[in-house]
């Protein structure tokens, strides 16, 4: 089978929060089993290699840039290719070399465990919520020497931190950064015998909103291919202050630049308005989570993400392409999509799948896009499930019963089931529906965010159940729709506030003009515009 690859890129803090999440959860569904291989074709996104003691790698086909200072322990070649240089490789005397060796960053507990393969790990050893202060204290992927870069120019704590989009443009167009950062790209492009496109997450309110803007437009420029990004926003929850309207800047002209350079973007909050202020975070039946925690909320994020690209990923649909996707959801030119999340799928205890969806009242899905509620209606969509085995969509004829009745029994496959469901509750809507057998395997990192009413492999009980989750039906889809017309309102009316970009010195100050400030002001406006209904 010709596997057609997609490299990832993840630029930014929270970016790679999300990102370490969704490489934990695709390593721990892993199958090592050859009498029930992986429904996934774990290909797409992993390289295969081989280190130089000629041991087989399996990692990410990954680039993770970020400040230096939150990469801790973790080096920047990595650990697996690492290789002790012999005494000849010396072209020194070493009896007059003096070495000074820095303090090595601690290590969180979880992270020291895996160093230890005679230790049990036990769950209930860890405090991911005290201990976790950077992406690098849970992850379980090992990388390739060339995955993380290392932005060794800022600090985020200090008199000139990474927080405006103009910096992180200008980082880019530095010829150590741009050259170091362009090669890694082709190298992992050269590699790839099909190459199908590039995912792209990014932090979209400080200075990885620019890089990642620039990004994005040398992988137009320079390769052609689809383009799916996902401007990311950490969900905020404190009082309003005056680095808000930075924030706000920065996420307006990082939404202009990818919507022109990407085929398909999503913005990702697990905030109802992700504009940097006080509000509501997203709800979730049977979840109970602390937003404000990065570690919660990317965990969430990541989910969604996990399951919304099976449609390209998966060994049942080997022609699903990113670029099928992309041109799916982007018509008319609406670049931006909404992205929706049910977790856990409500499969309730001793129920099947068609009774389910019989009494399922309110919305089926979450979104997860800010400012934005997805309607069930008037959709161009893409939607991946998964965890729901076939012999739980109805009762045996003999036992059917009532369900007989219902013209959802004459299905015979989950897909087909879904199908009319979908068919009959989202009116004027083009689906795309895939869907895998297999469940959301949890391990930990993931937090335990589940209510006690959910059961080891993810069913709801209506009694407290109080055990480890272990897998769980989720699913997740990607929407194009008028809803996305009041995300654009949104985020207009905050930007606007902004009479004159002068009185932003640090924008001023490292290039951005007031005709460009405009101009983005314009193109909200337009895009805006392009989702409402009399506009079409």
């Amino acid at each position: 089978m010709t596997t057609r690859e997609i490299l990832t890129i993840q630029l930014g803090h929270y970016s790679n929060f999300i990102g370490t999440h969704w490489w934990n959860l695709q390593q721990s569904n892993f199958t090592y089993d050859p009498k029930h291989p992986s429904e996934i074709n774990q290909d797409v996104l992993y390289r295969e290699g081989e280190n130089m003691g000629r041991q087989v790698t399996f990692t990410p086909r990954l680039l993770i840039a970020d400040l230096k200072e939150v990469l801790g322990y973790l080096s920047e070649q990595g650990t697996l290719y690492d290789t002790a240089p012999s005494d000849n490789q010396l072209l020194w005397d070493d009896a007059k070399l003096e070495i000074t060796n820095a303090e090595p960053s601690p290590k969180s507990p979880f992270i020291k465990s895996l160093n230890e393969s005679n230790k049990t790990v036990d769950s209930e050893t860890f405090n991911f919520e005290n201990d976790v202060k950077s992406w690098i204290d849970y992850v379980l992927p090992l990388f390739h020497p060339r995955t993380v870069t290392v932005i060794k120019e800022y600090l985020y704590n200090c008199t000139q931190p990474f927080n405006i989009f103009t910096y992180g443009r200008d980082l880019w167009t530095t010829k150590q950064f741009s050259d170091d950062f362009s090669d890694r790209i082709r190298l992992y492009v050269e590699e790839c015998d099909l190459m199908q496109g590039f995912q792209v997450l990014v932090d979209s309110t400080d200075g990885f909103a620019g890089l990642g803007a620039s990004c994005i437009q040398h992988l137009r420029d320079d390769y052609g291919k689809s383009i799916l990004a996902f401007p990311c926003l950490d969900f905020n929850n404190a009082e309003p202050s005056a680095s808000d309207l930075i924030k706000i800047v920065n996420t307006a002209l990082c939404w202009q630049h990818i919507g022109e350079n990407s085929s398909l973007y999503s913005p990702l909050s697990c905030g109802q308005v992700g504009w940097p202020f006080a509000a509501d975070s997203r709800k979730f039946q049977n979840i109970t989570y602390s937003p404000e925690l990065k570690y919660h909320s990317s965990a969430i994020l990541a989910t969604a993400l996990d399951t919304v690209t099976l449609r390209y990923r998966t060994k049942k649909y080997p022609n699903a392409s990113l670029s099928d996707l992309c041109a799916d959801l982007n018509k008319l030119g609406r670049k931006a999509a909404a992205t929706s999340l049910n977790l856990p799928f409500p499969m309730k205890v001793k129920m099947d799948l068609i009774d389910i969806l019989d009494e399922f009242e309110g919305p089926l899905w979450t979104s997860l896009t800010p400012s934005c509620d997805i309607s069930m209606d008037n959709n161009m969509q893409s939607i991946a499930l998964r965890g729901i085995p076939e012999d739980r969509i109805k009762r045996p004829i003999h036992e059917a019963s009532k369900q007989i009745s219902k013209p959802a029994y004459k299905c015979s496959t989950v897909h087909e089931m879904m199908t009319l469901y979908l068919a009959c509750t989202c009116h004027a809507s083009a689906t795309y529906l895939c869907n895998i057998e297999a469940p959301l395997k949890l391990s930990l990192p993931y937090p335990k965010i589940f209510d006690n009413n959910v059961t080891e492999n993810g069913n709801i009980a209506e009694w407290p159940i109080g055990t480890d989750v272990n897998s769980v039906a989720v699913m997740a889809g990607m929407h194009s729709g008028n809803s996305i017309a009041a995300m654009y309102e949104s985020l207009l009316k905050q930007t606007k506030r902004i009479k004159s970009i002068k009185k932003f010195h640090a924008f001023t100050n490292s290039g951005l003009e007031e005709d460009e400030f405009t101009e983005c002001i314009h193109s909200l406006a337009d895009c805006k515009e392009a989702y409402e209904e009399h506009y079409i």
